[in-house]
């Protein structure tokens, strides 16, 4: 574990549960193409309580998924969501370890996203499938 802050009088500890929700913050993002704060989500809301608001079914899910991202890419990208959903538990206690992450991340399958790449010009992001 490690302490940030505590010369300030404040302490953030940062232990795996931490690293684990942080990460499933970087996931949402990804998947749903949002950044961690925008208007959409509604007054003081986030992307994961976003998320979490939006993904109470597998349709749902899907409603989040980045538009941009091809149809055929949609489940893997679902399933990677769904694991996002799973680190950023309210409660550190129900968030998954580091290893089961993986592990899940690993039988979702993301390899099949890797070829997608996306890109910034002048016209705004766009979403490209490299299948090679």
């Amino acid at each position: 574990m490690f302490e940030l802050g505590a010369e300030y009088g404040y302490t953030y500890r940062v232990n795996e549960k931490s690293d684990v929700y942080s990460f499933g913050v970087v996931l949402m993002e990804l998947v749903t193409g949002k950044r961690p704060s925008e208007a959409e989500f509604g007054e003081n809301k986030d992307i994961v309580s976003w998320v979490h608001g939006k993904t109470r079914s597998k349709e749902k899910f899907m409603s989040v998924v980045d538009s941009r991202i091809p149809e055929m890419y949609k489940e893997e990208a679902c399933k990677v969501l769904r694991t996002a959903v799973l680190c950023t538990a309210t409660l550190p206690a129900m968030r998954p370890s580091m290893r089961a992450v993986l592990q899940k991340l690993e039988d979702a399958a993301p390899c099949k996203l890797v070829g997608i790449v996306i890109s910034k010009d002048g016209s705004g992001k766009k979403i490209e499938v490299n299948d090679k």
